[in-house]
């Protein structure tokens, strides 16, 4: 999973991991945003917050939705889940992060460099639709490490935070 153009949805309170991630996958597919169970498919984990690491898992056509939360939520560092639309070309992605090894704090939606050029902005779109699925602190992007306003996630949530109320983004629900 190669991904660019990192966007970051901070949540304004603390969620429980699997209840969370059951809900938006509902909500997401409401949009179009789907889960493929293929067999090349991966899960691909965060280090926990001590910095254990844990090996991707392949998914396979018989998983449920609820089957892939699970795998995510197995392991305390979460991780990365790709997702299909129909308007983009390429897998996008949906970090689900926590700063406790216990909680979502919020998540990072990547896509693919190719499926950010679109004239019309559709990846500005579909992040504005996802997030309004949730009850966010703010909503900010380009975070990836190409971008001037890099965002290491291994930082501590307050200093994120602080970084994010010192600089503008491309993507930013404070302008909203």
């Amino acid at each position: 999973m190669s991904y660019f153009n990192g966007t970051l949805v901070l949540l304004k309170e603390k969620k429980e991991p699997k209840s969370f991630m059951l809900d938006l996958n509902e909500k997401l597919k409401s949009i179009d945003v789907l889960l493929p169970k293929s067999d090349y498919e991966i899960i691909v984990f965060n280090d926990s917050r001590n910095e254990e690491e844990k090996d991707y898992i392949e998914l396979d056509v018989s998983m449920t939705d609820e089957d892939v939360v699970d795998l995510v939520c197995s392991w305390k560092g979460l991780g990365t889940i790709g997702y299909r639309h129909p308007d983009f070309n390429f897998e996008l992605g949906i970090n689900y992060l926590t700063w406790d090894d216990q909680n979502i704090y919020g998540f990072k939606v990547f896509f693919a460099r190719k499926d950010t050029m679109f004239e019309d902005n559709r990846h500005e779109k579909l992040i504005s639709k996802i997030s309004e699925f949730v009850d966010y602190e703010c909503v900010v992007g380009d975070v990836n490490e190409e971008s001037e306003n890099y965002i290491q996630m291994e930082e501590s949530l307050e200093e994120i935070k602080e970084h994010i109320l010192k600089n503008s983004f491309e993507i930013d629900s404070r302008n909203w």
